[in-house]
């Protein structure tokens, strides 16, 4: 077993470097439980910080039933975020980086206070959270054929970068359940959601975050980020594209490709 996952270890890795796609585990005769794909993530995460990266965040992934669903998961999933992959609206984003790019427009947290589970609600959750940003979430489908949702937790939930607002808002007395976006590709209007298409309202999602981690002996720490799960559609740019996230409150976000 140890020597199967260092060998998937290298592979996620690699393709993480070469911006190429790969076979998930799934087809080269690794069947992943839950524990086994989080396990893995963990190795992952592991041997990214040890070649220098430092840890900024967490996400949450799989947010609706219908992603669940497709991802054959009775539950959300969660994978971590690294600072070189945290970038300021308005950044311009080398196309050649991914093999397969989508954009997510997301709400994301900074925490003011460490947040662990198990037990944590969404009012509990609110307190400790320094207020929320707009969010870009750029992934990259690295695998080829047809992962299954254990394959794609393990290798990181496709994270790549994201694309943060410059204001924090504090989330006091606002209902971000009814947080309207306009999501906008190219200058045209893509499609308009609410926050609550993720679980019912972000603080739900920053709360399941913070209890799925417990349960690995880890948790949320002040100045973390959080990005809580897609709002709306996933959208698939093309070099030289624009994306843009404009919310009712928290603001603006923007990223181009080039």
């Amino acid at each position: 077993m140890a020597s199967d996952d260092t060998a998937l270890i290298d592979e996620f890795l690699h393709a993480r470097l070469e911006s190429r796609a790969h076979r998930p585990p799934s087809e080269q005769g690794h069947r992943l439980d839950l524990a086994g794909a989080y396990r893995l993530q963990d190795r992952l995460r592991e041997a990214l910080l040890a070649r220098g990266e430092r840890l900024a965040g967490w996400k949450a992934a799989f947010t609706t039933r219908a992603a669940q669903e497709a991802n054959q998961l009775a539950e959300p999933g969660c994978a971590f975020l690294l600072a070189s992959g945290v970038l300021a609206s308005g950044a311009e984003v080398p196309f050649a980086r991914f093999s397969a790019l989508a954009v997510e427009a997301e709400v994301a947290f900074v925490m003011r206070r460490d947040l662990a589970g198990p037990g944590v609600t969404a009012a509990r959750a609110a307190t400790a959270v320094e207020g929320a940003l707009p969010a870009l979430e750029l992934v990259d489908f690295r695998y080829s054929g047809t992962p299954t949702g254990t394959d794609v937790i393990a290798e990181g939930v496709y994270a790549v970068a994201i694309v943060l607002g410059g204001a924090l808002t504090p989330i006091t007395g606002v209902d971000l359940a009814l947080e309207g976006l306009v999501y906008e590709h190219s200058g045209t209007i893509a499609a308009t959601a609410t926050a609550a298409e993720v679980l019912g309202n972000p603080l739900n999602s920053l709360a399941w975050v913070a209890n799925h981690l417990g349960t690995r002996g880890l948790g949320l720490r002040a100045g973390d980020i959080v990005m809580t799960g897609s709002v709306s559609k996933l959208l698939r740019p093309k070099a030289g594209d624009t994306v843009r996230a404009t919310y009712t409150r928290l603001g603006s976000t923007s990223v181009r490709f080039a």
